[in-house]
């Protein structure tokens, strides 16, 4: 009793913190938590779905304490989780509710669009169950996907479907309204899928996951708001819809019982509060009060001098007119744009539809009577019961319609897996495999296959050559562990691990891993100097031995390394001549040596053969007579002349000059002396090679060379005399 007594506070404080915990019930499908993420502020309600009605019982607006976001993007996401939380600490202080999932919307900016259809065979199937029409709509969406990739739109960013609506079925090509219940042959889908970019959705969830929820459905705004505004039965009417919130303006066009089109425009409540802001040198926040303060008979305020003011209404409202004009044409064009003409009404919804005048201007601008424009609020809502009073103006119209569009369609969600690490939020409606998951985190085919190093191919003297490079190492692809393909479905809570293959190096060739080392030789022949070596010419320009070889290089290789290549490059015929190095004769195929020294003679003619003469006369030959008696004969006598001994010439000995002259010859158009050879012999036209000035480096493709005495082809050994026009140079032709 005295321990009892002794601590009190303790014992009565315990049991009401757990009556509080106990007091919050778990959410239940039922029990439908929408948020809609503005500009400007952060609306939750809570809702309850039973019997096809939707009852809204709880509302918390909180503004955002700061510019967190614009043009309805997140920019500081602590910011926005911040003010999101409290709204939802509020609801389930409100409702008792512990809120775990939540329905969201997203605003367009940057939306793209695209329909698609698609075709499904239902001949062997049974009756067509609702189940099966989603798996048809989720095949159209995925077509639009596709179709939306070929266009590259989607290159910069990824684009994930945020909504779609269907705008035909056709069984077996007949239209049909509801397919559930029917069998046929054939059903056509066509719907129109609407698409953000990943940078919009990516920063909503992660606000979410900030506090702690779960996205169950997520959407787009105008189709939020055409689910509660303009159900399916009035779509048979051309009706666009203006959700004016304070950073975009998104439209959405009903025709012929569906939604045909939707557009954005970056202009909305902001731009009127921008304008307020530099008129009247306020700041963002007393701008907004004096945007929602427009309906007032007067207006104070207090600019950033400290100064008081104050204004009438109609003085405040017609100071705004320049820029509610421009958003109202901007709001027209827009649906002009969607619709292709100007639509038969138009409900302007969200908070910047209640600027003043706002609707008035929007049928000016599309030509319409002003009573086709509405600004619409609660009273339009279908099938949607209101408890709460506060929530009848038209900015809570997208948050009610978040909610009924997460009960109607379920919305879209995304799944997380995980990718090397990184996790990923992937649509669930998409049939995804490991490659696409791999693609969306960024990886390439070369990550995954892996790529060869390149090749090199050339021609090599007029050959084709390929140098190849080094094959890759594969990549090793694992799920949840286990070795798996790339073609491998992928669920919720996957997790891939890529280790990404090794591409291969690259072929390299250098002109020296072809033809070896380049250094030149520097010889002379009859005192000549001529510089030899292997000469590379790559598209017909010299290189040296580092040079890369490039694809598809002509590269041609010539090679003076022996006496016979020399002789061959200088056009020299070798049959008549005999060469001699360090005075030791050699032959064509010597090896060339730096420093070698050659000469060159012509060879010497045969011996003429002498017949050789007997020392002693052969006998005459001898008759015999016959035993008949003939006629006498008279005898001859043959007497052989005594042969004279040969007689040798000698060779006649050069009378001496007194003075010996040079040849003076005219060379490649200059004058040139030689001067007489200490032997006496005569110059010859190779003489003259060594004055020539000819760099067999620099021979052109053809190879030749123009060799001429007085206009006639020359021979090396040609004898040139005083006066002679002699040409030596290459060809360049």
């Amino acid at each position: 009793m005295a321990r009892a007594a002794k601590n009190p506070p303790k014992t009565e404080e315990k049991p009401k913190k757990r009556s509080s915990a106990r007091s919050k019930r778990k959410q239940t499908e039922a029990d439908i938590f929408s948020l809609d993420i503005g500009t400007r502020t952060v609306v939750g309600i809570v809702s309850h779905y039973e019997n096809d009605k939707f009852t809204v019982k709880y509302s918390v607006s909180v503004p955002h304490t700061k510019r967190a976001m614009t043009d309805g993007q997140i920019e500081d996401i602590d910011a926005v989780a911040k003010v999101a939380a409290e709204v939802k600490a509020e609801l389930e202080k409100q409702s008792g509710i512990r809120l775990k999932d939540v329905a969201i919307a997203a605003a367009g900016r940057a939306l793209k669009t695209c329909r698609a259809t698609a075709e499904i065979d239902v001949e062997d199937r049974d009756a067509i169950t609702e189940d099966m029409v989603k798996s048809f709509e989720l095949e159209a969406v995925s077509k639009a996907q596709t179709e939306l990739d070929r266009r590259g739109e989607t290159e910069a960013a990824a684009f994930y479907c945020v909504g779609h609506t269907v705008i035909s079925y056709h069984l077996d090509d007949y239209p049909i309204k509801s397919l559930v219940g029917h069998k046929g042959k054939k059903v056509t889908v066509e719907l129109i899928a609407a698409f953000l970019p990943g940078l919009v959705v990516e920063s909503l969830y992660s606000v979410m996951d900030k506090i702690g929820l779960n996205v169950a459905s997520l959407t787009l705004e105008p189709i939020a708001a055409m689910n509660v505004i303009i159900p399916p039965e009035v779509r048979l009417i051309n009706i666009a819809l203006a959700d004016i919130g304070a950073g975009t303006s998104d439209i959405a066009v009903s025709q012929n019982g569906s939604i045909v089109a939707y557009a954005m425009a970056t202009i909305a409540g902001d731009e009127i509060t921008e304008e307020i802001i530099k008129k009247y040198l306020v700041d963002f926040d007393t701008a907004e009060e004096m945007k929602l303060s427009a309906l007032k008979d007067t207006i104070s305020y207090k600019d950033i001098l400290g100064f008081e003011h104050t204004l009438t209404s109609e003085e405040f409202i017609g100071s705004l007119f320049p820029a509610a004009e421009q958003l109202a044409e901007t709001i027209a064009e827009n649906i002009v744009n969607a619709n292709g003409s100007a639509p038969a009404a138009v409900f302007l919804v969200g908070g910047g539809s209640r600027i003043p005048n706002l609707a008035k201007m929007v049928a000016e601008k599309l030509g319409v009577p002003e009573n086709r424009v509405a600004v619409g609020g609660n009273t339009f809502l279908k099938n949607v019961e209101i408890t709460d009073e506060v929530l009848k103006g038209p900015e809570y119209v997208t948050p009610i319609g978040i909610g009924v569009t997460s009960t109607l369609q379920k919305g879209y969600d995304f799944s997380v897996v995980t990718v090397n690490d990184k996790r990923l939020r992937v649509f669930d409606t998409r049939k995804l495999t490991v490659l696409d998951l791999l693609m969306m985190a960024g990886y390439k085919s070369h990550h995954i296959i892996g790529r060869s190093g390149r090749s090199i191919t050339f021609t090599l003297n007029g050959e084709k050559q390929t140098v190849r490079g080094t094959p890759a190492l594969p990549s090793e692809l694992t799920v949840n562990g286990s070795p798996s393909s790339i073609e491998a479905a992928v669920t919720q809570g996957d997790v891939i691990c890529l280790k990404p293959a090794e591409n291969g190096v690259n072929a390299q060739l250098s002109i020296s891993d072809i033809a070896g080392d380049l250094t030149v030789k520097h010889i002379s022949v009859d005192e000549i100097d001529y510089t030899v070596g292997t000469e590379v010419f790559v598209n017909g320009e010299p290189v040296s031995g580092d040079y890369m070889v490039q694809n598809f290089d002509k590269v041609e290789i010539s090679s003076v390394s022996t006496l016979g290549d020399l002789l061959k490059r200088l056009g020299i015929s070798p049959e008549k001549l005999e060469f001699f190095r360090n005075g030791a004769s050699v032959s064509v195929n010597t090896l060339l040596e730096d420093g070698d020294s050659f000469t060159v003679r012509d060879k010497k003619p045969s011996p003429t053969v002498t017949p050789k003469i007997p020392e002693k006369m052969p006998e005459p030959p001898v008759f015999e007579e016959d035993d008949e008696e003939d006629e006498p004969v008279p005898e001859v006598v043959v007497q052989r002349k005594k042969p004279e001994p040969p007689v040798f010439e000698e060779e006649p000995v050069p009378e001496e000059k007194s003075a010996v002259e040079c040849t003076v010859v005219r060379l490649n158009g200059k004058n040139v002396k030689l001067e007489p050879k200490s032997d006496g012999s005569s110059n010859i036209f190779l003489d003259l090679m060594a004055i020539a000035d000819i760099d067999i480096n620099a021979a052109p493709p053809s190879g030749n060379m123009i060799l001429t005495i007085n206009g006639k082809e020359a021979g090396y050994m040609d004898e040139v005399h005083t006066g002679d026009t002699i040409v030596i140079r290459w060809d360049d032709n």
